[in-house]
């Protein structure tokens, strides 16, 4: 019978023991650690609505037009100037503002002593007319006398008439009743040049109002016989544009296209009395106007590469819509196709 050590069953081997342990900590899923919190799912969040800036498609009538301040001008303004050269300014009688007659004078050259020669001269006319009538009235009638008297006469009023035109052409005078609207700045003793522009007088009896606008494309709509409306002292006048920049002659615009580009003039048939050349009137132009038009505001209209649209708001939702447009003011647009009146669209 074979002999057991008791000792080996009675003690129990520490290397069987740990690997036991190893496996009930595997299979218990490491209970010695600490059981973990559960995860929680952040809470559910409403997504905020987008707060838009909106406004219904209206109809109603829509007007365009040009507005502005003008001055009234002449429609007949005379330009004065000297056609020789060479003479020097001794004095200008008038002001910008002042009103003068016909044949007035209003500006004068320096003659040095013509004016005391063409005395002398008449003086020397006078005594040659006395001597032929004493010869024509003598006893003895000497005919050769009479003759040389008579050439003699001739000569004198020949010098006269040469003096006369010297004098005359050192003076410039009125050729209407009107009101000076320019005057020139050149000094006395100075030289004045041929043609130089030296006082312009205007004509009372027809005024024009002329409105210059800020950029040419202000008035890029405006037409010969549109109807204009002033206002003078609290009253409304009815006028009609008379001249647009399309209407000035080419050479005429070239001289200087800054003015002509942008200016346009309104005629009436009556101005009401107390207006003068160079008072300041309101008036309005209309260029368009449409009634019962689909309307939206200006700032409504996004443009991009040629293309008209919108942004138009329905349930909360934003989507572009091409539209075709019509008259376009300085605050609204006329909605030709594309939307319906109530239609609600996003401003920029």
């Amino acid at each position: 019978m074979p002999i057991v050590n008791k000792k080996l069953l009675s003690k129990p081997s520490f290397k069987g023991l740990s690997i036991v342990v190893s496996l009930s900590v595997v299979l218990t899923g490491c209970s010695f650690l600490p059981k973990e919190e559960p995860v929680l799912a952040p809470p559910l969040v409403e997504p905020a609505e987008m707060d838009y800036e909106t406004v219904e498609v209206t109809k109603g009538d829509l007007i365009k037009k040009v507005q502005g301040a003008g001055a009234l001008v002449s429609e007949a303004q005379h330009d004065l100037f000297y056609s020789k050269d060479g003479g020097r300014l001794e004095e200008v009688y008038v002001t910008t503002g002042d009103t003068v007659k016909k044949g007035q004078l209003l500006v004068k050259l320096e003659t040095g002593n013509l004016e005391f020669d063409i005395k002398q001269v008449e003086l020397d006319l006078k005594k040659a007319q006395l001597r032929l009538k004493q010869l024509q009235e003598a006893e003895h009638v000497d005919k050769y006398g009479i003759e040389i008297t008579k050439l003699d006469i001739q000569g004198i009023q020949n010098r006269l008439n040469l003096m006369y035109n010297q004098l005359a052409e050192a003076k410039i005078t009125s050729p209407i009743n009107g009101v000076i609207t320019y005057v020139t700045d050149i000094d006395q003793g100075q030289h004045v040049p041929a043609y130089q522009r030296v006082v312009q007088v205007a004509d009372t009896s027809k005024l024009n109002l002329q409105y210059t606008a800020i950029s040419d494309s202000d008035v890029v709509d405006v037409k010969t016989g549109m109807e204009a409306i002033a206002e003078i002292n609290g009253e409304k006048i009815a006028g009609e544009v008379i001249q647009t920049p399309i209407d000035i002659p080419a050479d005429v615009f070239k001289t200087n296209p800054e003015h002509y580009g942008r200016t346009v003039v309104v005629g009436f048939d009556e101005l009401p009395e107390g207006v003068s050349v160079g008072s300041i009137i309101r008036m309005e132009i209309i260029t368009a106007k449409q009634e019962g038009a689909l309307i939206i505001p200006k700032n409504g209209l996004r443009t991009s590469a040629g293309r008209n649209y919108v942004q138009v708001l329905k349930d909360n939702t934003k989507r572009e819509v091409d539209i075709e447009v019509g008259i376009i003011s300085a605050t609204e647009v006329e909605v030709v196709k594309g939307l319906e009146e109530g239609d609600v669209i996003i401003l920029k």
